[in-house]
């Protein structure tokens, strides 16, 4: 997997070497290609469970989400995409139940929605709002994460924290892609029902 392969080179680098590798991840998750960034982060975190630690790994994570996001925001405002591609997104987005920024904050429950900087761009999104949104959504989701983690190494050896924690974070993953799945199956019929209307 490529987080655990980027996690073996950084983590020879030390605590910096591993925020830097993270920082990495969730830059190319938001700007290219989803990369499992929750994975890593509950990787980095197990290195060292402690609060400070998790306040940094919180920090490195919105700071990333921030950074990439608004990177892709940047590149599509300043390409200029054409017509029919922004006319297809702003179309995707009007069958979803939230269409504006507010969709970021669910997109961390069900992700609908990918490369949200260019949606951010191609929509018209009030850009700090959305970055508010992202900055929030990453605080809650990753706390959540690193809060389980803690949990489970209280309550269990070392090896089996870290495997619970997996085991959970795969599942969690596994359910978050479902809900994704179902919400865009819905949204096919919705817009299979329009062009039958229409």
């Amino acid at each position: 997997m490529l987080g655990e392969g980027i996690y073996e080179f950084f983590y020879s680098f030390g605590s910096l070497g591993m925020l830097f590798g993270l920082f990495l991840i969730l830059v190319v998750d938001a700007m290219i290609f989803p990369a499992l960034p929750e994975l890593f982060a509950v990787l980095v975190f197990s290195w060292n469970p402690s609060l400070i630690w998790a306040v940094f790994i919180l920090i490195t994570a919105c700071s990333a989400e921030v950074v990439g996001n608004s990177s892709l925001y940047y590149l599509v405002k300043k390409a200029k995409l054409p017509r029919f591609i922004k006319r297809t997104m702003e179309k995707y987005i009007n069958l979803l139940v939230l269409q504006d920024e507010k969709i970021i904050l669910m997109n961390r429950i069900a992700p609908v929605v990918p490369f949200v900087g260019a949606f951010i761009a191609a929509c018209n999104w009030d850009y700090r709002r959305s970055i508010l949104y992202i900055m929030i959504g990453g605080i809650v989701k990753y706390s959540f994460l690193l809060i389980l983690v803690g949990i489970f190494n209280v309550m269990y050896d070392r090896r089996s924290a870290q495997l619970i924690t997996l085991t959970a974070v795969v599942i969690l993953i596994g359910v978050s892609f479902l809900l994704s799945f179902i919400s865009r199956k819905r949204l096919k019929s919705v817009q299979r029902l329009k062009e039958v209307k229409e």
